[in-house]
């Protein structure tokens, strides 16, 4: 097999004042200062900070993949026997995959989505000089695929046939074809759930160990570290602020910001019992199951009510057929006092599919959603005018959710006018300052500027605030958290507390992170496979799990403790222990609360 020349395991990479600089209109911006670290063979080191911290762009240096206006200014990276800051442009290709690889945090925009995926394996090798027969590579592909974890026929399938684990695997096997000596992972679960999150960063340590690779993790989830690397870098506006073995860091950090990393997990997190915890009492099981609410009817129409709404894709000719993405559902949630119900599950478990029925995004393919008493959706549906001011979305992706054509004024200007809640210019820009205010974000600094010139907390958060201006009264929140480092997704959170407490706002609340759920909700709904499996108090669910499903999201947990055993304790890795609970149909009811039920 051919290639470029392999370098020797030796010492590793070793990283010796690294310095990238951008210059910008305004002067010289250094991102990256003074920079210095080792990583033998087989190390796994990682980068931890908040956004603009330099993780990303010291990577990026290493790689050769630094763009104007950027610029590495200084220092040394050799691995092996080879400077990486002082290769050609030419050079520089030609190692990477060969000798240093990377694998994004987006799989879903990372793989070419009209060309299957045995091919863009393929591809890599082709373009580093590897010359393969057909059956060689067909061969070649296999084997990757197996280290991963993936079946065969896999190498068959598109891109937007895959799951997002399977896809982010299928990086893991093309940065992993032509056994370089570093690998760099850069947020590789950022977006996906806590079970599928487990099992592809056990997939990522198997396949490291395998290769012999030192490893480079870049995240903001201190979770994710303490389960993971050996080693930590803390950088902190470009400069590394903190380094040393994981275990003493978390043990007894130095700096404060480093403190203020670990202090940022959810204390709810660190409290949690392990998935083996036994449960004292449970209220409802085997079937069918409902519930009351202890503070009484109320002369009112609820504020929300679900009347046996579920949702069923068709598929095939004509419709037939189809996917169950959720089993009919029936709560009322009343009006009288706000509440925070979260919805939480895996990938696939029909947290998104509730959401767009709740939103009038999706007709349900049975039963009724009613709205202060007046039905939106199903039989008999006429959706009130001033519906869609009265609930409101924040969505998962802030990037996604602003026009990149229009500055921030617009898009809050937008739905004043729209709703007529503001007719003078006068009254549209007071009411942009104080959507701003309210999550914490300089007006004068917001208002006049394009989406993609603020960070990705900075956009959830005016969502939040955006959704605030319009007065609402329900707020669906889908996973408004996953995408947004450790301290903006503590601001976050309290944002939506804020929401409830002081503006009356009900949030129904959307996550795969159990450890956020624990902090923000009145009462937990787990589903799985469109059921609900488990429902009551986030203090007995998330804490006293009682069905195995919810065992395995709380054990999935990443927690911030690296001598927390991170996986299930029957020995099976996440895929198996999940393909035995799976099954398991049972609805556990296990306590209520005032002003909302829940009915299966």
């Amino acid at each position: 097999m051919g290639g470029p020349e392999r370098v020797s395991a030796g010492q590793g990479l070793v990283v010796e004042n690294l310095e990238v600089d951008y210059v910008t209109d305004d002067g010289t911006i250094r991102a990256v200062d003074n920079i210095s670290f080792r990583i033998p063979p087989g190390l796994r080191m990682g980068f931890v900070g908040e956004s603009g911290s330099g993780k990303t762009t010291t990577a990026l240096a290493l790689m050769g993949m630094i763009d104007p206006p950027g610029r590495v200014s200084g220092g040394r990276a050799r691995l092996g026997d080879i400077d990486l800051l002082a290769l050609s442009p030419q050079e520089q290709v030609r190692h990477r995959l060969a000798s240093i690889s990377y694998i994004p945090q987006g799989a879903m925009n990372s793989l070419n989505p009209v060309t299957r995926i045995r091919d863009q394996m393929v591809d890599g090798m082709l373009d580093h000089g590897v010359r393969l027969t057909s059956r060689e590579r067909d061969i070649r592909v296999e084997e990757l695929l197996a280290q991963v974890g993936l079946p065969a026929d896999v190498a068959r399938k598109f891109p937007h046939e895959l799951s997002g684990g399977m896809k982010q695997r299928v990086c893991i096997a093309i940065a992993i074809s032509m056994g370089p000596k570093i690998l760099i992972a850069d947020e590789p679960t950022s977006a996906l759930d806590v079970i599928t999150q487990r099992l592809v960063m056990q997939t990522l340590r198997e396949v490291q160990e395998k290769v012999g690779a030192g490893l480079i993790l870049i995240g903001h989830d201190m979770g994710l570290m303490a389960q993971f690397v050996d080693e930590l870098m803390v950088l902190r506006k470009g400069q590394l602020v903190e380094q040393g073995p994981v275990r003493q860091i978390f043990k007894s950090p130095k700096h404060e910001y480093t403190r203020a990393l670990i202090d940022s997990v959810p204390s709810g997190a660190g409290r949690l019992p392990g998935a083996s915890s036994t449960v004292a009492t449970v209220a409802t099981a085997n079937g069918t199951t409902g519930n009351g609410t202890s503070g009484g009817t109320t002369r009112r129409p609820p504020l929300l009510e679900l009347k046996g709404a579920g949702k069923n894709f068709p598929s095939g000719l004509f419709g037939k057929g189809g996917t169950r993405a959720l089993f009919p559902l029936s709560l009322r949630l009343e009006g009288d006092e706000p509440r925070v119900i979260s919805v939480v599950g895996q990938s696939g478990s029909g947290k998104s599919t509730l959401a767009g029925i709740l939103l009038g995004f999706l007709q349900p393919s049975e039963g009724q959603v009613l709205f202060e008493g007046k039905p939106v959706s199903g039989k008999g549906a006429k959706r009130p005018a001033d519906y869609y001011r009265k609930v409101q979305a924040v969505f998962q992706d802030p990037y996604a959710a602003y026009n990149p054509f229009y500055k921030v004024d617009h898009a809050l200007a937008e739905p004043l006018v729209n709703f007529g809640l503001a007719r003078t210019r006068a009254e549209i820009l007071s009411n942009m300052q104080r959507a701003c205010e309210v999550v914490g974000l300089d007006p004068a600094q917001t208002i006049h500027r394009f989406a993609h010139q603020m960070s990705g907390g900075q956009r959830q958060r005016l969502m939040v605030g955006r959704a605030v201006m319009l007065k609402p009264k329900l707020l669906v929140a889908d996973e408004p958290v996953s995408m947004v480092d450790a301290s903006l997704r503590s601001t976050i959170l309290a944002s939506l507390k804020d929401l409830k407490d002081r503006h009356g706002v009900s949030i129904v609340y959307i996550t795969h992170d159990l450890a956020t759920a624990y902090e923000v909700s009145d009462y937990v709904i787990v589903l799985n496979k469109g059921r609900v499996v488990e429902a009551g108090t986030p203090e007995i669910v998330i804490k006293l799990p009682a069905h195995a499903y919810t065992r395995e999201l709380v054990a999935s947990i990443p927690w911030p403790d690296p001598d927390r055993s991170w996986g299930a304790p029957n020995g099976m890795n996440a895929a198996e222990t999940m393909a035995h609970t799976s099954d398991d149909v049972r609805t556990i009811v296990r306590d209520t609360i005032s002003g909302f039920q829940l009915s299966t």
